[in-house]
């Protein structure tokens, strides 16, 4: 299609894909590349599941909102909100539809050639990759795919994965829902396994 042709190589990953718990989800997206047509992206390095039950942290805790309820809608679709009144998140809802799951895009290593004149350091941490994408709160809600303009490929490479706590939360702190390629530089928190573990 005439919108996909600046789409680096790869399988574009399905709906069906993330019809799935988000922790399954998160695991599984680690060493996949992210791509905003018109932008660029990079290699998934660092992403976060939320949970749909027994997570206190997660948006969906509290049931849908006005706020969260993209969140709640098909897998595949994008949730985006404003942190600190700032920062434009990145989510990719999960499991079925009105149950309230998503995977928090958190890092990611621009591929050569692409962002990396702009992202010399990397998208490093959940603000930056919205910034880095140009994520915009109107996007919440929209599929990945042509209408939102971004997309989930996998081109075959493999990343050792690791899992850890997540960043920066005061509630479910315990869940080790933080997963990240393993070695990477490109990632936003502890790139140790302290506390953590190899999945």
């Amino acid at each position: 299609m005439e919108q996909c042709k600046d789409l680096p190589a790869g399988d574009v990953l399905p709906a069906v894909f993330f019809a799935r718990s988000s922790d399954v989800v998160a695991a599984e997206l680690v060493g996949r590349v992210i791509w905003r047509q018109g932008v660029g992206g990079g290699r998934l390095t660092e992403v976060e599941a939320y949970l749909s039950t027994d997570d206190p942290a997660s948006h969906a805790a509290v049931g849908r909102t006005a706020r969260n309820s993209a969140m709640f809608g098909p897998a595949g679709c994008l949730y985006v909100y404003l942190s600190y009144g700032v920062h434009r998140l990145l989510n990719i809802v999960c499991d079925e539809e009105t149950i309230g799951s998503a995977v928090l895009i958190r890092s990611y290593e621009p591929l050569a050639g692409k962002q990396e004149s702009v992202l010399a350091g990397g998208a490093r941490g959940p603000g930056r990759v919205g910034k880095a994408l140009d994520i915009g709160l109107a996007m919440s809600g929209l599929p990945l795919g042509p209408e939102s303009g971004v997309f989930l490929l996998d081109d075959g490479v493999k990343r050792e994965v690791g899992r850890t706590t997540r960043v920066g939360i005061s509630q479910g702190g315990q869940l080790l829902l933080r997963y990240y390629a393993i070695g990477s530089r490109y990632v936003s928190g502890p790139a140790a396994l302290i506390g953590g573990q190899r999945r």
